[in-house]
């Protein structure tokens, strides 16, 4: 039987991310999004203690004790017992950048653990655990392209046909709770839709260059409110031929290609402070099984 896992976990970018409403008994918004993975990854480690604590250590980033890495474990150990683990996350994934890398830690251990006891095979449902560790860790379990939908747990994963080629710009960080607060104070009804999902996938799964152009996040005016920078990083990105959206609540911003002399033509110039993005197919990748 395994006794350590070592995983890469990949991180996600918005390609379109639509408020739907709110919940007020749960007190959530509700999205119509399209999540993409792509690859830049935090490297996850987890093994088996001879006790049943569960110790998480960051390298790379300050991070406390009411992390996602820990959630997981402590949901699993809720519903079936089992040993402790000592669990180190090296970030890869920028911290407050709206790239989903808490969100990753927490699948990457999830996975982990479906390794060590087949959790599935248990009767313990994956993605209902994923779930309440955080809205985003079930699309990470899987990873790739998917129509994401209500508080996350609405999934409907999809062939992305179009070649895509990225370049990304950090703004300032803008708190998740402080821009849907603001967002709330911009658009009183609870909803608002920047796209056209349907059209977007369609267009996605047809290989279409147009679907670019479908791109947009909701929460972009309400970033920008704590972070102007990140509407600066957009303008940049426009003036260089991309299609610029956001991710998650920021800070940081894509800009898109399908031209990829463009691409190279954006990045040249702003080499100095973008990263560049590539699509993968997965949210988790098995580096060691031990």
């Amino acid at each position: 039987m395994s006794n350590t896992v070592k995983l890469r976990a990949f991180a996600k970018v918005n390609l379109s991310l639509n408020i739907t409403g709110r919940d007020e008994v749960k007190g959530m918004h509700m999205l119509d999004s399209v999540m993409m993975s792509v690859d830049l990854f935090d490297t996850v480690t987890v093994a088996k203690r001879d006790d049943d604590k569960i110790n998480v250590k960051f390298i790379g980033a300050d991070v406390g004790e009411d992390n996602t890495a820990y959630k997981a474990a402590r949901a699993v150990m809720d519903i079936i017992g089992g040993h402790g683990y000592d669990i180190t996350v090296e970030k890869g994934i920028p911290m407050g950048a709206g790239l989903g890398g808490s969100s990753a830690d927490g699948a990457a251990v999830l996975r982990a653990l479906d390794v060590f006891y087949g959790l599935r095979a248990r009767g313990v449902d994956l993605q209902k655990v994923a779930l309440s560790v955080g809205s985003d860790v079930p699309f990470m379990l899987t990873g790739g392209l998917a129509r994401v939908k209500g508080f996350g747990d609405d999934l409907f994963f999809i062939e992305n046909k179009l070649k895509l080629f990225i370049v990304g710009l950090m703004g300032r960080s803008v708190s998740t709770a402080a821009a849907y607060k603001k967002f709330d104070e911009i658009y009183p009804s609870f909803a608002f839709c920047p796209t056209d999902t349907d059209k977007l996938c369609n267009l996605l799964l047809d290989g279409d260059e147009v679907a670019i152009k479908h791109l947009g996040n909701a929460l972009y005016e309400p970033a920008v409110h704590f972070s102007p920078e990140i509407k600066a990083n957009a303008e940049a990105l426009t003036s260089y031929g991309a299609e610029a959206c956001l991710t998650g609540s920021g800070g940081m911003v894509l800009g898109y290609f399908t031209d990829i002399q463009r691409f190279y033509e954006c990045y040249s110039a702003l080499k100095d402070k973008a990263r560049v993005f590539a699509p993968v197919g997965t949210g988790i990748l098995h580096e060691r099984v031990d």
